[in-house]
C-alpha cells in the first residue's frame, strides 16, 4: 500500500474536490453547517489549518484518493524509485497529466525524483475513468525510469526546423502511446478495440507506410519491450527499423526527407502564403519539386492558425521560423 508520506495532496485540490462531491451528497447539510462554523475562528492561521484538516478528513472519508492509490500500488517498481508523489490541481483538462522531476545537484548523493499528478476536481470525482487515465500516464513514468528504455528528454535536431520537429514529436508520441496501450490491453486494463483507435492515428501519422501500416502498428502495439532510441528512429525514418526489409515505400519528400507514396497532388495550387512560408524555410524548394501531403498539411495548418490569430483584437500572427528552444519529447 502507498504510504501517507509518499502521496501528498494539494490542499486547494482537496478542498474544491470535497466541495463539489458534497453538493449532491445526503450529508451536504451537515457538511455545510460544520464548515460554516469554522468561519467563527478569529485567528486566520488557525482558521486555515482548521479548513485544511476539515476538508482532508472528508476527502479521506469519501475515499476520493482510492483510484490514485490503486494506480500507484499497481506500479510498485515506480514507487520504489521515486521519493514522493504530489497531486496538484490542473487548471484545464488539456493540462492534466503526470510529470517526473529529477533533482541531480552534486550535493545530493542520489537523484531526488518526484512524480506530480495534475488533475481537475471533476476528474477525481470520476474514479473509473481516472484509474484508466492514470494507468496510461504512469506507464510513461515507468518507461522514463527504466534504464533499458533509455529515455532522453530532447528531440534530435532536424533539418526542417520547428515544423518538422513538431512532426517528429507527434509521431514519437503516437508510437509511445501505442506501446503503452498495447501493454494495458494485454493486462486486461483496456478493451481490445483500443487497437483500432491507434490504427487510425498510425495511418494519419505514417501515410508513407500504405498497406503496411497495420503490420507496423502491430510491431509496437503487440511487441516489446521497446526503447526510446527505437521509437525515435522510427519517428524520424519510418523505414529505418527491422520493418524496412518488409516495407516498400516511394521516393523521399525533399522537405522532411521521409519516403512516401503520399505526395501533394498539385503544389502549385497551395495558397501563396503557404508557398512563401515553405520557401522561407527551404530556399531551394519550388512547387514543381513537390512535397508530401503531411508537409503540405503542416504548412497549411500554420497558415490557417496565423490567419485566425490576425482576427483577434491586438494580436499578431505567430512567427514561422527556427526557435532557440527545443520542445521536450
Amino acid at each position: 500500500m502507498t504510504s501517507a508520506n509518499f502521496l501528498r495532496f494539494d490542499p486547494s485540490l482537496v478542498e474544491e474536490t470535497v466541495f463539489l462531491a458534497m453538493r449532491e451528497h445526503p450529508l451536504s447539510a451537515a457538511f455545510q453547517k460544520a464548515r460554516d462554523e469554522l468561519y467563527r475562528l478569529d485567528d486566520s492561521e488557525e482558521r486555515d489549518r482548521a479548513f485544511r484538516q476539515f476538508h482532508g478528513t472528508w476527502f479521506s472519508q469519501l475515499n476520493l484518493a482510492a483510484p490514485i492509490e490503486r494506480a500507484l500500488d499497481e506500479q510498485a517498481g515506480l514507487v520504489s524509485l521515486v521519493n514522493c508523489c504530489i497531486v496538484a490541481r490542473s487548471p484545464t483538462r488539456r493540462e492534466e497529466g503526470v510529470e517526473l522531476f529529477v533533482n541531480s545537484e552534486e550535493k545530493i548523493a542520489q537523484d531526488q525524483r518526484v512524480v506530480r499528478l495534475l488533475l481537475r476536481p471533476e476528474s477525481v470525482l470520476a474514479p473509473t475513468s481516472l484509474l484508466t487515465f492514470l494507468r496510461h500516464e504512469l506507464l510513461h513514468i515507468v518507461d522514463m525510469l527504466d534504464p533499458h528504455f533509455g529515455y532522453e528528454p530532447h528531440l534530435p535536431p532536424t533539418a526542417g526546423g520547428p515544423t518538422h520537429e513538431g512532426l517528429v514529436k507527434n509521431r514519437y508520441r503516437i508510437l509511445w502511446d501505442a506501446t503503452i496501450d498495447g501493454r494495458l490491453v494485454r493486462r486486461g486494463w483496456l478493451p481490445a478495440a483500443t487497437r483500432a483507435q491507434h490504427l487510425l492515428s498510425f495511418a494519419r501519422a505514417f501515410p508513407m507506410l500504405g498497406a503496411e501500416v497495420d503490420q507496423a502498428l502491430e510491431h509496437f502495439f503487440a511487441g516489446g519491450p521497446h526503447t526510446h532510441a527505437e521509437l525515435m528512429t522510427f519517428a524520424c525514418t519510418p523505414t529505418g527499423t527491422e520493418l524496412d526489409a518488409q516495407t516498400s515505400v516511394g521516393r523521399k519528400c525533399l522537405l522532411c526527407g521521409f519516403s512516401t507514396y503520399a505526395f501533394e497532388p498539385d503544389p502549385n495550387l497551395l495558397p501563396a502564403e503557404v508557398i512563401r512560408q515553405i520557401t522561407a524555410d527551404f530556399p531551394y524548394w519550388r512547387p514543381d519539386t513537390g512535397l508530401c501531403t503531411q508537409c503540405a498539411d503542416l504548412y497549411r495548418a500554420h497558415h490557417l492558425s496565423a490567419a485566425a490569430a490576425l482576427c483577434l483584437p491586438g494580436s499578431a500572427a505567430p512567427q514561422f521560423g527556427n526557435t532557440s528552444e527545443r520542445d521536450r519529447s
